[in-house]
């Protein structure tokens, strides 16, 4: 029986690796159990209000924010890695949605409904291939200043997108420069008991952040409305309300999309995963941090892709790691994914047997949800942060702002991404460099003073970055322009490698041309610092030996103890 049973760890050992929840299940403590039952139902309470404003927000009927909230709860603690992050519909991640389909939908709430789910399906095909590709530090792409300009564009657009339901308008623009002179149009024609309303909670959202920050805003908000509709009989006076709000859970459904939607939205699955994954890794990872464990990034790939999968198939829409609904959970002490799996049992609950008395809330009450999510997602303070740290960078946040307002979510993060990645090629291409001078009693050293040569005769120079394709060029420029400006006649050039950490063959030929260049000018390359990439590649090109070995250095001291020994001083 010993022999027989000797191989089932094997198996386990593959299953946990592959499903590391299960690992859970078997090691969980009775101890933890309190915390992850109150944390739990805190995260469910915290999140009904907000997952149905976000449906509306994307022209869905409200209990598919519920469907979307649902599965991701079952399925991402089985898979995830990380034992904190609460994973579910996202303000930023709806508003990319919206942007999507809304267009596609023409206001037919069941299209939309299939087009949000093709979308959360698209981005977890992309997501799972990516984890199979391990590509996990492709979200590196947005940049700070990316994202940055991409959460202010949205934000803007997210509360312009309300602002019909504020005022109780009728808007039929939905860019956000057309929509803002549509409104101040129909601005005399504001609906006035829909908007003190409204500006009722919004202050009241605010007060409690202030005042009150530990309790729940879009809770009670939404209990505030409710109480008020059926106090004042809000719907008589014209105050719009949700309105029938079916009950009972998602079924599986294949969204009937065909390839032209699929081929039209597949651009914005791509920035969905591509921002679903940023966002949920930097907070698995600061969690985990916070908590003294560590998250496999690759696995975070894969279980966002089969939760984004399966809620695609149960009826929802696009997810990821929710900042709000993690820091509840941790805040009321969850240990565990076991947190998970309560708020989706008290989400259970909820969409079976309280669902239908939401009928009579105010539209206005989501809207004031959404309102302030989108104040607190501009970033006014970063992106001056940004431009006072590097003009640049500051520029390339401001630009993708303007890009996602004027030209739509999409389409503006591809603007931010464009730009970083122009910036990066010119800082690649021309990087800084500096002749070296000397601090008497310290070496030698980059003063920052366009020093001319290091000592009559010789010039050490350095570049900083690796010398590639995109660089050779300017690198040989920069050289020749500095040997011309050498005020004594140059006899030693000492190149300083340090910063050198690659060679292509084009930079290679490049240095092997200024060497023959040098050769019949009688000045004399040498090379300090020359990492072990660096060598090996002028090794197998000839140059080295051509050089020789008595013209490679340690140090630029030692070169030049070596030039003055040599008497060239």
């Amino acid at each position: 029986m010993n022999d027989e049973a000797a191989p089932e760890p094997k198996p386990r050992a593959g299953i946990f690796r592959f499903v590391p929840g299960l690992g859970l299940f078997r090691n969980y403590q009775r101890a933890w159990f309190p915390a992850d039952l109150i944390a739990g139902i805190s995260v469910s309470v915290v999140m009904i209000p907000s997952v149905i404003a976000y449906a509306t927000l994307m022209g869905l009927p409200p209990q598919y924010g519920l469907y979307a909230a649902l599965t991701p709860l079952l399925v991402y603690p089985l898979f995830g890695s990380s034992r904190q992050v609460i994973v579910g519909p996202d303000i930023a991640i709806a508003l990319l949605i919206a942007s999507a389909i809304i267009p596609l939908a023409a206001g037919d709430p069941a299209r939309a409904a299939m087009l949000a789910a093709t979308v959360a399906i698209l981005a977890g095909v992309l997501l799972l291939l990516g984890a199979a590709a391990r590509f996990g530090a492709v979200a590196d792409l947005l940049s700070k200043p990316v994202l940055v300009g991409y959460m202010t564009g949205a934000a803007l657009i997210l509360m312009c997108s309300q602002v019909d339901k504020l005022f109780g308008l009728h808007l039929s623009h939905n860019d956000f420069f057309p929509r803002l002179i549509e409104l101040a149009g129909k601005f005399p024609q504001t609906h006035l008991p829909t908007l003190l309303l409204g500006l009722g909670l919004l202050g009241a959202i605010f007060a409690l952040k202030k005042f009150a920050p530990k309790v729940p805003p879009a809770l009670v908000v939404v209990l505030l409305a409710l109480a008020a509709s059926l106090g004042l009989n809000l719907p008589a006076l014209g105050v719009g309300v949700v309105g029938r709000f079916p009950h009972g859970l998602p079924s599986f459904a294949w969204p009937a999309a065909d390839w032209k939607d699929i081929h039209t939205l597949l651009p914005a699955a791509i920035g969905i995963a591509l921002l679903t994954y940023t966002e949920a890794i930097l907070l698995a990872r600061a969690f985990a941090a916070k908590n003294g464990y560590e998250v496999n990034s690759n696995q975070e790939l894969a279980a966002l892709g089969l939760a984004d999968l399966l809620t695609g198939f149960f009826q929802g829409f696009a997810i990821t790691g929710s900042q709000s609904r993690t820091v509840v959970n941790d805040s009321a002490g969850g240990q565990t994914q076991v947190t998970s799996l309560v708020a989706a049992a008290t989400l259970i609950l909820f969409i079976l047997f309280l669902a239908p008395g939401m009928e009579k809330l105010p539209s206005v009450a989501l809207a004031a949800i959404l309102l302030y999510g989108g104040c607190a997602l501009v970033e006014f303070k970063a992106m001056a942060r940004i431009y006072k740290y590097k003009r640049q960078s500051g520029l390339v946040a401001v630009l993708t702002t303007v890009g996602v307002l004027a030209a739509g979510v999409i389409a503006g993060i591809m603007i931010g991404v464009t730009l970083s990645l122009i910036g990066l090629i010119n800082r690649i291409s021309r990087p800084p460099d500096a002749v070296l001078g000397e601090i008497p009693g310290h070496g030698f050293h980059d003063l920052g003073n366009h020093q001319l040569e290091t000592l009559p005769g010789l010039i050490a120079y350095r570049f900083y970055a690796p010398l590639l394709f995109s660089n050779s060029g300017y690198f040989a420029e920069r050289v020749q322009h500095i040997i011309t400006q050498c005020p004594h006649p140059l006899r030693w050039f000492l190149l300083d490698a340090q910063a050198i950490t690659d060679l292509d063959v084009t930079a290679a030929d490049t240095l092997s041309a200024l060497q023959k260049e040098f050769a019949l000018r009688r000045i004399a390359l040498k090379i300090v610092h020359a990492n072990r990439p660096f060598r090996e590649v002028i090794e197998r090109t000839g140059l080295l030996a051509e050089l020789g070995p008595q013209s490679l250095f340690d140090s630029v001291h030692e070169c030049v103890q070596a030039f003055q020994a040599a008497g060239q001083t």
